[in-house]
């Protein structure tokens, strides 16, 4: 499939007319499946494509004449799952789309191109397009900062006890985020040199400020790992105390209980002792054992340790 562009006008084709005029600039958009056939019929090296194809989420190669441009497209809706991956092949007034989602990006490429009017050109339809990758970026911000804004007030009224799945979930996410803005900025920051000179003044204006905005997402996304880092740190502060307290009873149990320990032990020794032979003995030592208890609930109790 080809988008053509020419004097403000743009045709879809399924193929590339002969007799296209020299200031002609053209789009193609075609599957992995295809790609060796487009590669061999425009001299494209299969060895460069191939190679773009095995990166991470964003990624800019710049050679003699031409760029090549690896894109993952990411559902903001989902977080950690993309709609698929494209290469651009770059060269001054041409472009070449090799992509797993050919209707999604032929989609967004002739939305771009219907949105510029009779400002239409290569350039700018190349911007649209890298600009939509992150248009609906924002929601996955407000979703990412309410449910942290929940897990933090589920911690402090007490209406969750276990958040360590939830933490790991939203650490998860931004991890994804974090990478994807890097790698994304990398490739704005050399698009931005425009080695080739295959992008004009004012498309180079624009996606320095698509750079800005992706510099204030990415900063949004340190600053939710931060919050996640202190829900983390509240977490264990609560489990602490709640550890604390359990070990704070046990002590208390331990030290009412001590002296009743003494006692046994002492009795429990192969000695006579007087009080055998004496009729209140055995009824002696229990008044006594339930008076050291008294004793240490009402002492433990007067000092507020529990």
């Amino acid at each position: 499939m080809f988008i053509t562009i020419e004097e403000g006008n743009y045709k879809i084709c399924p193929f590339l007319e002969k007799n296209q005029g020299k200031n002609t600039e053209f789009l193609s958009i075609s599957t992995y499946e295809e790609m060796e056939g487009r590669a061999n019929t425009w001299g494209i090296s299969m060895k460069i494509l191939e190679e773009a194809r095995r990166f991470g989420y964003a990624k800019y190669d710049s050679f003699e004449n031409f760029d090549c441009i690896s894109l993952e497209m990411p559902d903001f809706k989902k977080v950690m799952i993309s709609f698929g991956s494209v290469i651009i092949y770059l060269e001054k007034g041409r472009a070449f789309f090799f992509t797993s989602q050919k209707e999604r990006v032929m989609e967004l490429l002739e939305e771009s191109a219907k949105s510029l009017g009779e400002k239409i050109s290569l350039n700018r339809i190349i911007y649209l397009f890298f600009e939509a990758q992150t248009r609906e970026d924002y929601q996955v911000f407000d979703s990412l900062e309410k449910e942290i804004m929940d897990l933090e007030q589920a911690l402090i009224t007490s209406q969750k006890h276990n958040c360590v799945a939830d933490i790991i979930s939203l650490r998860k996410r931004l991890m994804f985020l974090k990478r994807y803005y890097e790698q994304y900025l990398n490739v704005l920051d050399i698009l931005g040199e425009n080695e080739n000179s295959i992008f004009d003044g004012k498309t180079l204006r624009s996606f320095k400020m698509l750079n800005r905005r992706t510099e204030r997402r990415f900063q949004s996304v340190l600053n939710l790992r931060d919050s996640v880092t202190q829900v983390r740190e509240s977490y264990e502060a609560e489990v602490d105390i709640s550890l604390n307290s359990t070990m704070k009873v046990f002590t208390v149990v331990t030290t009412i209980f001590l002296p009743l320990t003494l006692i046994v032990g002492w009795y429990g020794m192969n000695f006579t002792m007087p009080e055998y032979d004496w009729k209140y003995g055995y009824a002696t030592v229990i008044i006594i054992s339930i008076l050291f208890i008294i004793g240490g609930i009402y002492f433990f109790k007067k000092n507020k340790w529990f």
